[in-house]
Formats: C-alpha cells, sequence, structure tokens
C-alpha cells in the first residue's frame, strides 16, 4: 500500500503540458465563426476579444448562479457542489431552456470560448510551474475543459465529430460522451422539474444589480461594452422566470483586488469582480494574436 507522500509524488509528476494547441476547440468548430466574412482583421480581431470575455463571463455568472439556486432551493448534490455547477452552467450554454434573442450559435460560442479560458489557465500555471491544486474543491482547469468539449460532442457527434480528434481527446472519454451528455440533460431537466416555478406561481424576490465605479479607464470601457451586450440583465431575467427566489439578491461587480467571481450566501451577493474582467482580457488579447 502506497503512502501518502508516495501518493502525492504521484500526482506532483502528473503532466503539465495539454495535447492542444491554441484555440485548437475553436478552430474546430469553423463554422461557428466569430465574424462573417468581409470584415477587417482589425474587427475580426475585436469581435474575437469581446465574445472570449463574455463568453468566459457568462460561464462564470451561470456557475455562480448555480450554487444559489442549489443554496436556495436545497437542491440535493451528490459529489462536490462545484462539479454540479459546472455541469450546469455548461448545459445552460449547450442546451438553453428557451432560444436566447442572440441565437443558439452565440451560447455554443461562449461554451467554445469558456474551454478554451480553462486551457489556456491550464497552460499559464504550467508555466509557472504553479502547483496542481488537485485538493481544491474545484476540478484541475483541464478536466473543466475536459467536461465542456465532452459535453459539446456529446451533444451531437455528428456535427461535433472532428472534435474529438482535434482535442486529442482519449477515445474511452469520447466513446461515453454522448452517454454523458444524456445524463446532464435527465439531470438539469429534472432540477428544473422540481424546483423551478410552476405555470401562474408568483415571482420570487427582488435582484437587484449593482455596478460600483471601475478602477481603472480600461475596466470602465469593458463595463460599458458588458452593459451594452446585456447579457448580465438577460441572465437575471432567465432566473426570474425559471425559479422564484425566498429572499432578495444582489449582483455586484467591484474592485476586489483579486480575479475572482462568488455567491456569499451570508450577504446575498454574487460578485464578479473586475480584476476577473481584466484576466480574461489579457487572455484572449493572447489568444487573438
Amino acid at each position: 500500500m502506497k503512502s501518502r507522500l508516495d501518493m502525492h509524488s504521484r500526482v506532483r509528476q502528473l503532466p503539465r503540458r495539454w495535447p492542444i494547441w491554441p484555440r485548437g476547440l475553436i478552430a474546430c468548430l469553423a463554422f461557428l465563426s466569430f465574424v462573417q466574412p468581409g470584415h477587417a482583421q482589425g474587427q475580426a480581431s475585436t469581435a474575437q476579444l469581446e465574445e472570449f470575455v463574455f463568453g468566459n463571463l457568462q460561464f462564470v455568472l451561470l456557475h455562480e448562479l448555480a450554487h444559489l439556486v442549489i443554496n436556495e432551493k436545497h437542491i440535493p448534490v451528490l459529489g462536490p457542489e462545484e462539479f454540479a455547477a459546472d455541469y450546469i452552467a455548461a448545459m445552460l450554454l449547450i442546451r438553453p431552456r428557451a432560444e436566447p434573442a442572440t441565437g443558439y450559435d452565440t451560447l455554443l460560442r461562449f461554451a467554445v470560448d469558456t474551454a478554451d479560458g480553462f486551457v489556456m489557465a491550464w497552460e499559464d500555471a504550467a508555466e509557472r510551474s504553479a502547483e496542481i491544486p488537485y485538493w481544491g474543491t474545484h476540478a484541475l482547469t483541464v478536466q473543466r475543459f475536459s467536461t465542456i468539449a465532452c459535453l459539446l460532442y456529446g451533444s451531437d457527434p455528428e456535427r461535433f465529430s472532428a472534435l474529438p480528434e482535434r482535442v486529442q481527446m482519449h477515445p474511452e472519454r469520447a466513446r461515453f460522451c454522448p452517454m454523458e451528455y444524456a445524463k446532464a440533460v435527465h439531470a438539469i431537466d429534472w432540477v428544473f422539474e422540481n424546483y423551478a416555478r410552476a405555470p401562474g406561481d408568483p415571482p420570487g424576490a427582488e435582484v437587484e444589480l449593482h455596478f460600483e465605479v471601475p478602477p481603472s479607464r480600461t475596466s470602465r470601457q469593458w463595463l460599458a461594452a458588458i452593459r451594452a451586450h446585456g447579457f448580465v440583465e438577460r441572465t437575471f431575467e432567465g432566473l426570474e422566470q425559471y425559479f422564484a427566489l425566498l429572499e432578495p439578491i444582489s449582483f455586484v461587480m467591484r474592485a476586489c483586488r483579486q480575479p475572482q467571481a462568488a455567491w456569499f450566501p451570508e450577504t446575498r451577493e454574487l460578485v464578479v469582480c473586475y480584476e476577473l474582467v481584466d484576466a480574461y482580457v489579457l487572455m484572449g488579447a493572447r489568444q487573438a494574436d
């Protein structure tokens, strides 16, 4: 029987490089291109950057709302809640409850951008020789990438037939992706069937949106872009449509001195830090180069 030290050493020896090239998943899904033909290169780069930032922020927002709903409705979760929140957020992008005003493919692109963001975070940590956080409640970023890629492929193996080879997914994982997606569909449908508002039910408590003063000119520019896009407002409109909250909550964007987002049940605040927006902007700018 191996000692804890031996097990720890084996974990530290896990490979840090992920066998995927930049924007590999997006290149595989060329039919979900960001920019229509005829746009200038500068316009294309701007559109790519904006959708990368918006896509990653949309996933973060849905992930934190999943925590809110799980705790608010006392939804049973078997396994780490962070894993459940990832699956809920991914499924709401891949299989939304209703077609968004921007179209289904916009949310698919958001899922793709989120997956690429997780790969870039894994590669960044590798370059810094950061310790692998195997002890954390979140899955490793490379595993979070794999989950989204598998759910995408499983949702439509014919449409996404090139995806497993493109991202070098192990054949055994790819074989079970349709089953994994089907189980995720069953689970999220069960959540809505058992915990969502029934037709005719009264609306829940109020949701207040607060956008505090950004700390920099760049933050002000990106806040203006986020507000113009409207995905924050639309996301909370969807929440109010499907779930009746017991008590008011607040969504707050503020400076936090670290790139994070979190749901704080004690204050009933869902906070997204401007520093997280800055981090996604830097990642997206590198990706677009």
